[in-house]
This record gives C-alpha cells, sequence and structure tokens, in this order.
C-alpha cells in the first residue's frame, strides 16, 4: 500500500548518516520529524518542536504517524545536514550545541533559538547576547536558611556585572559580581528545580556560591516573559561568556583526610569551578571549607589513582599532588573515581589563562 511505501521511505531515510542522530541534540537513532523543516529528532527535542507550535514545527511521528506523498518527499529532498547547513551556518564559536546529557532548559533555548528566532542563520543573529542589560525576578536561596526569596537581578554585559537587589526598588545592589569571576553550572537536580542554576564567584577572597530558580507557578503571566527571557538569558549569556562545556560544574561527595593524612577520613561535597577543586561539609553551603588549586602538569601538579603506600584505601583513592602537599581523597565507586581522574587531570593539562596567573 502507499502507506507502507511511504514508511519504507522513511526508514529509507533514517538510514542514512546524516540522519542517524537527531538534528538538535545529536541523540542516536531519532524516530520523530518535522515535516514542515525537514529535519529528524529524538522523542525529547520532538517535545520542544510541539511547544514551537505548529506555525513553526509540524510535529510526525515516522513509526506511528500516517504520511503524506508530498511530506515524505519533502522529508526525502531535506534531512538534517540539509537543514542544519543554513540553521545552524552561523552558531558563534562561544556557543555549544546541545549533547544528549544537556539539561532540559539548554535544549529549549538552542531549539526556539535555532527554529523560532533563527539566531545561527545569519551572520551577526547572536550579538543580543553578548551587549545590553536584562533584569527580572529570580528565586534566590537564603545564605543561612533554607528558603528561596524571589530578588531582582540585573545582568549588564557592557558594565560587565550581574547584581542583585533584596527589595525591587532598593537603590542599592545586595551583591555586586564581576562576570570575570564568575562561574555557572547547571543545576536541576542539586536543588530539585527544572531551571536550577548554582553560580560561584569570588567575595573577599573566598569562593562563594548561590543557588537561583525561575518558578513559572510563583509570578503573575505578566511577570512570567520577562522572568524566563531574564533566566535564559542570565545562564545562557553567562554559559557563553564563560564558554562552559562538560568540564566545568563536577560535583559529588568523596572522604578526604587532613593534610598529616593520619587524620579521620571526612565526607565532604567536592565541587570542580575553573581551577579550584572546592569542598563544602553540605552540597547547599554558601561558603566551603577549603579548596585545592589545581596548576598545570608543568607546574608539577598531578593526579593518579590509589594512596601512598602504607595508606589505607577507604573505597576508591585519589592522589592530588601540589607543589606544597599530596592531598588524599576517596571515592565510593570506581566508576566515580575514574571521572574525577578523567575531569581533574583535563584541567592540569590546560595552559593556564592570564585570569589564572593574575
Amino acid at each position: 500500500s502507499m502507506g507502507e511505501r511511504n514508511k519504507r521511505l522513511l526508514f529509507d531515510q533514517l538510514q542514512q548518516e546524516k540522519n542517524k542522530i537527531c538534528a538538535d541534540c545529536s541523540t542516536e537513532a531519532p524516530e520523530w520529524a518535522s515535516s514542515n523543516i525537514g529535519v529528524f529528532m529524538c522523542l525529547n527535542c520532538s517535545g520542544i518542536h510541539r511547544m514551537l507550535g505548529t506555525h513553526i514545527s509540524r510535529v510526525k511521528s515516522c513509526r506511528l504517524d500516517q504520511w503524506a506523498d508530498d511530506a515524505v518527499q519533502f522529508m526525502c529532498e531535506n534531512g538534517n545536514d540539509a537543514v542544519n547547513a543554513v540553521l545552524e551556518r552561523h552558531i558563534p564559536v562561544y556557543y555549544r550545541k546541545p549533547v544528549p546529557a544537556d539539561p532540559q532548559v539548554y535544549k529549549e533555548h538552542f531549539i526556539h533559538g535555532k527554529y523560532e528566532r533563527k539566531e545561527f542563520a545569519s551572520p551577526g543573529g547572536c550579538a543580543h547576547y553578548e551587549t545590553g542589560k536584562k533584569e527580572g525576578y529570580l528565586w534566590k536561596r537564603g545564605k543561612d536558611g533554607k528558603q528561596f526569596k524571589q530578588r531582582k537581578f540585573v545582568l549588564n554585559m557592557d558594565e560587565g556585572t550581574l547584581k542583585y537587589f533584596i527589595k525591587p526598588d532598593a537603590k542599592e545592589p545586595k551583591q555586586v559580581i564581576s562576570l570575570t569571576s564568575l562561574s555557572t553550572t547547571l543545576a536541576p537536580e542539586k536543588i530539585n528545580h527544572a531551571h536550577g542554576l548554582q553560580l560561584a564567584f569570588m567575595k573577599d577572597n573566598l569562593t562563594r556560591q548561590i543557588y537561583l530558580y525561575a518558578d513559572e507557578a510563583k509570578v503573575s503571566p505578566c511577570q512570567l516573559n520577562i522572568l524566563f527571557l531574564m533566566l535564559k538569558h542570565l545562564i545562557f549569556q553567562l554559559m557563553i561568556l564563560k564558554r562552559l562545556d562538560n568540564h566545568q560544574g563536577k560535583q559529588g561527595w568523596m572522604e578526604k583526610t587532613g593534610p598529616k593524612h593520619t587524620e579521620p577520613y571526612r565526607k565532604r561535597w567536592f565541587s570542580l569551578e575553573n581551577r579550584r577543586l572546592l569542598y563544602f561539609e553540605k552540597p547547599l553551603d554558601a561558603y566551603p571549607k577549603g579548596e585545592i588549586y589545581l596548576g598545570s602538569r608543568s607546574d608539577g601538579f598531578m593526579v593518579r589513582d590509589g594512596l601512598p603506600a602504607g595508606q589505607t584505601e577507604h573505597g576508591f583513592g585519589i592522589t592530588i599532588t601540589t607543589p606544597d602537599r599530596d592531598y588524599l581523597l576517596c571515592c565510593d565507586d570506581k566508576e566515580e573515581q575514574k571521572m574525577w581522574i578523567q575531569e581533574l587531570k583535563w584541567i592540569m593539562t590546560q595552559p593556564l589563562s592570564d585570569q589564572d596567573t593574575a
């Protein structure tokens, strides 16, 4: 039948190299498509395409839906490579296309930018990320309490600052954060919110962390657009500015002993921020108990698996060697140990930036 023939043609398209991964996040074996754009995508991205509205993207299942001849013909004439060559032609060097493991909010932002705003189709389409001032309201976790309270945030790209204010009409900000000292991590699991964000920055020579989220349920509809625009700009401008990649923001529990290596091992929450490995008593503490600076291998910084001779392994050991001392850490499982060592080694192989040596 015609229906069967169309299904076969679609599945032939899916077998082609160019269509074997999702057009938007590179998940393997996509089974969904946008019949008016001409791309194949994974189930998750198909949900985001639906959010765009049918005037932008008409989503169909290659397996479950009926396909008209002309729609199949259109898919055969286009496909992921051809469409991406146009719509992703001018992705700026600082913007990273999503990968399967990225948080939902990152994929949403990319897909809206790519198809609705067509930001990557022409040169300069992303210029609005690089200049100007954005403000809006986000929920911020109190330094001492567990409660999140609404705060006004102002991101000023021209000034290079992020400020937040306790009250909307306050003249003076509670905090002015220089964007050069800031690192940012999406933290949905950590604060149990889909749009959670963790910021780390230097204050009085200490690393301070703050946790934010945007919550659509607690704001009026007119605030909603500003808030989401704000949150998205905040997350993406910070990510873009810091060229955030998968080596940022590795976190988790490990055990650590003291400088003499005879002290009892204590459980600490570790968080990787640029060249600093911070450790906290609890994951959401505003300030770390201490930090380990990770310099370059050429300056005598090293990491290896296992602990020095004579030390009892508490699980799976990691030794970080710095010019001053060795730090001994232990992970609960082999996989975690491997991931930490991989991240730490990667950082030690990177050349020091001017900011690192300042």
